[in-house]
């Protein structure tokens, strides 16, 4: 049985290859942090929204108004 021949590149691309994977796990950590992030403005934006409107509506309540 005779060895394969080892081309010069093997290294180079073994060592690339390598590289692109830790650099797309990365990648893909950061898009879920931004997200997570996102969604946390978008929540506290939402409770802030629901927070005004009720304190409106006890306010009115206790007014008397028609509410």
């Amino acid at each position: 049985m005779s060895a394969q021949p080892v081309s010069p590149f093997a290294l180079a691309r073994t060592f690339v290859f390598r590289r692109y994977l830790t650099v797309r796990h990365r990648l893909t950590d950061l898009r879920a942090a931004a997200e997570a992030v996102r969604l946390r403005r978008k929540q506290e934006r939402h409770d802030r929204r629901m927070r005004d409107f009720y304190g409106w509506c006890e306010a009115c309540r206790a007014l008397g108004s028609i509410f």
